[in-house]
């Protein structure tokens, strides 16, 4: 599986900030403000955790672990 991530900016005047927010989680989507998890971590602290992963044993959930951190390092 792999995550999708779109940034945009809404010139909405009838609408405040809380309210956009919550039209857009009842429709199932995911918004955030400001950092994410994957914003807090520099490239040697991405490299660090695929090496680990590569020096595992290699299954169907290290190669779908490794996919995510290779998104969110790059």
């Amino acid at each position: 599986m792999k995550t999708v991530t779109i940034d945009i900016e809404i010139d909405l005047d009838n609408f405040n900030d809380d309210e956009l927010v919550d039209e857009l989680t009842e429709r199932g989507y995911t918004v955030t403000n400001g950092l994410t998890a994957c914003d807090e971590f520099d490239k040697d602290d991405w490299q660090y955790l695929i090496n680990l992963v590569d020096n595992t044993q290699k299954t169907w959930y290290t190669h779908r672990i490794r996919d995510k951190l290779m998104n969110c390092r790059w």
